[in-house]
């Protein structure tokens, strides 16, 4: 730590080597020091060893300006004003999750990409095989059993209060029959074909509809 006003004055030799090596030693210590140097120049640097602060006088040789915070222990600068950026994220499997920070100065550019890849036909597969009966996304076979006299056409939507899971049968005496589960779905479907009561009685037909809520 040394500070020097950097003025050599007319002196005796050995005085004059002591003023001249001071100098230096502030020069090459940035005029380190607890309290800032008693004489100050435009654009001079100055360590502040008590708050660990890189400081620098402004052209106006008015007011320090703080360039960066050192870290001793660590080794490490961090500019003012910077950013903390988390750069890489660690996780391996029976150890907890490490987050690196780097400072990022404010005045850098920050080029941000997002990038999206299409899913690959056995991720829609193995999406679509996940989905639970009922769940939004699931496709029935289902008639409507109320006794309004409503065509729904594609593209429809219908309350699956109204709604029952229905199913054909094939006796070997008669024609193909539905058979209809008791149970109500839930939320909100969309007709995927056509439906429609024709009395308000029996005739009702089927037909497949996608939860869409």
């Amino acid at each position: 730590m040394s500070q020097n006003d950097y003025v050599i004055a007319n002196q005796t030799t050995p005085l004059f080597r002591a003023d001249l090596n001071s100098a230096l030693q502030a020069l090459a210590s940035n005029s380190s020091g607890a309290t800032a140097p008693a004489t100050t120049y435009a654009n001079m640097l100055w360590y502040d060893t008590a708050a660990n602060i890189l400081k620098m006088r402004n052209e106006a040789n008015s007011v320090w300006i703080n360039l960066g915070t050192l870290d001793q222990s660590l080794g490490t600068f961090t500019a003012s004003g910077a950013l903390p950026l988390a750069t890489q994220v660690q996780a391996e499997a029976g150890t907890d999750n490490t987050t690196l920070m780097t400072p990022l100065r404010t005045s850098q550019a920050i080029d941000a990409q997002v990038v999206i890849t299409e899913p690959t036909t056995a991720q829609v597969a193995s999406a679509t095989a996940g989905i639970a009966s009922n769940a939004v996304g699931s496709y029935h076979f289902a008639r409507n059993m109320t006794s309004e006299l409503v065509t729904y056409n594609p593209g429809s939507t219908i309350a699956g209060s109204k709604l029952r899971s229905a199913g054909l049968r094939s006796p070997t005496s008669i024609s193909l029959t539905f058979v209809t589960n008791t149970t109500a779905l839930s939320g909100t479907w969309r007709v995927m074909g056509y439906m429609v009561n024709q009395d308000g009685g029996d005739n009702y037909t089927a037909t497949l509809v996608l939860r869409i809520s």
